[in-house]
């Protein structure tokens, strides 16, 4: 089983599935699920844009990917989703349409939900179970999605984690499942694992109770890492924002690979292959 990992999207999911797209082709092989860690950019209608979102969709038009492909059918991108067979599966960050998430998550019965025009994105809720499986090989993670405060008055905010999310976390502590969980997918880090005073409370409760084998997460904006968490078991991955550099290429390290075999024999890769290069601010679009 290959899973492919990325963190903040900020509009340019078609770009990431035109990644995986070209790595299948390059190597021969097929990604079976894609994971996301936030600040997806699920922005259905550009009137909603928050003000750090708006200010950087001024400069750089892909922050309203989520508007332009994936909201109304496009033949050709329906011709870039086509090849690829996964399902992406996302975790909510701070710069999304909350309102439309959450319309969405309230209607769904399921751990997840699809929110785009070909349900090939779907939204992981907060605290719930995702399991997928291929052949006899199985994976289990569960999403953290927002990100943590530990000012009162801004806790109902919908940027932060909710308090229905920390519930579902706390039944999820509560319960003695049969199924380890390998994999923990947020937005936010761990409450003081990047920075002092940064980061989730819930998420360092996770990692405490859980240890999963790894956490993937997204949103500081430090470069991509991998180290042990303080749990001194689970190897916590800081992925690359999927974002362009000044002089217009594209960011190293903001495509990582996963295969899995089994809980006990899997292998890391961050991609980083020469036809990278070819994608570009100003040519991801031709490709």
């Amino acid at each position: 089983m290959k899973i492919a990992l990325f963190a903040d999207l900020h509009g340019r999911i078609l770009l990431s599935f035109k990644l995986i797209e070209r790595l299948e082709r390059e190597r021969n092989i097929k990604i079976d699920l894609i994971l996301q860690c936030g600040d997806l950019g699920a922005f259905p209608n550009p009137s909603k844009l928050d003000k750090a979102t708006l200010r950087h969709a001024r400069r750089e038009p892909s922050e309203l990917g989520f508007y332009h492909h994936f909201t109304k059918k496009n033949k050709k991108v329906e011709q870039v989703l086509d090849k690829v067979e996964a399902t992406m599966y996302a975790v909510r960050g701070n710069h999304e349409d909350h309102e439309f998430l959450n319309n969405l998550e309230g209607k769904s019965v399921e751990s997840s939900f699809p929110i785009d025009i070909y349900e090939k994105i779907r939204v992981c809720k907060t605290g719930h179970l995702q399991t997928f499986q291929k052949d006899t090989t199985e994976l289990n993670w569960i999403g953290i999605g927002r990100v943590g405060s530990r000012k009162i008055s801004q806790k109902q905010q919908e940027k932060y984690i909710q308090p229905y999310e920390m519930d579902a976390l706390n039944k999820l502590h509560s319960q003695k499942s049969k199924k380890q969980i390998d994999l923990l997918i947020s937005h936010d880090s761990a409450l003081h694992f990047t920075t002092k005073d940064f980061g989730m409370q819930q998420i360092r409760d996770f990692l405490t109770r859980h240890k999963p084998l790894y956490h993937f997460f997204g949103h500081t904006g430090q470069p991509f890492s991998l180290l042990e968490d303080e749990n001194k078991f689970t190897q916590s991955c800081k992925i690359k924002e999927l974002e362009f550099e000044n002089d217009g290429s594209l960011a190293k390290n903001s495509f990582v690979v996963l295969d899995w075999k089994t809980n006990t024999d899997f292998d890391l890769e961050v991609i980083s292959d020469k036809w990278i290069n070819e994608y570009t601010n100003h040519s991801w679009e031709y490709l």
